[in-house]
């Protein structure tokens, strides 16, 4: 499953802007309506919105042989985020995974996560690590596993390694959607519940509906 596209709303549009264009050193397309920041072979798509509560969380992949590389660039550009005392967070021996954890605009937990499973990969080395795609989005809902079962049926996008009644994972190394119970608090830092804004995710998933909303807030698209 790869995910394609992510819209969310901001309330400071601008500010956004500068943090994805003056900060990542990513593109940015503004049209009459929103910004798109093309991220690999995903985009994010920010409007303009209300306040809410609680914040939004998305992974953007890197290469594994680019993680010091990395490492070294995003800390001269944002203070990252520690978990026993290390900003370098090792996933489970399932995930196969290091990453790095950011806050971006309005407190959005901003993660690079660079995948084994993406060890092949061959790109041209340039100034700025390369940003495969939006790796992961955060759902934050009332019940996991319902949510978990309605995605399965509707959309069949598979678990992944976690399935549980506060935290499961649901796509493929390629894309992956964090389901975890709404007053769930995000990793590392804990101190921020999920989003209750509008979220959007397209996906390209191989079968199920054009269409789920998960609720009144929260949809997602096959592409």
């Amino acid at each position: 499953m790869k995910i394609l596209n992510v819209s969310i709303t901001v309330r400071d549009l601008a500010k956004a802007v500068q943090f994805y264009r003056d900060d990542l050193l990513l593109p940015v397309e503004v049209t009459s309506t929103s910004v798109v920041v093309p991220i690999g072979s995903s985009r994010l798509t920010l409007s303009a919105g209300d306040s809410f509560e609680g914040v939004h969380h998305l992974a953007f992949g890197i290469l594994p042989s680019e993680f010091d590389f990395a490492h070294e660039w995003l800390a001269r550009r944002v203070s990252l985020l520690q978990a026993d005392g290390s900003d370098v967070i090792l996933g489970s021996k399932e995930w196969q995974s290091r990453s790095l954890y950011f806050l971006g605009p309005e407190g959005i937990i901003l993660e690079f996560i660079a995948r084994e499973a993406d060890a092949s990969t061959l790109i041209s080395k340039g100034k700025n690590p390369h940003m495969l795609s939006i790796s992961e989005v955060g759902i934050g809902v009332e019940d996991v596993l319902a949510t978990v079962a309605t995605l399965s049926e509707e959309l069949a996008i598979p678990n992944y390694y976690d399935c549980s009644s506060m935290f499961a994972s649901m796509g493929s190394h390629d894309g992956l959607l964090i389901v975890v119970q709404q007053e769930r608090l995000w990793f590392p830092n804990k101190v921020s519940q999920p989003a209750s804004g509008p979220l959007s995710v397209q996906i390209e998933a191989p079968a199920g509906k054009s269409r789920v909303d998960l609720n009144s807030r929260i949809s997602i698209v096959r592409a």
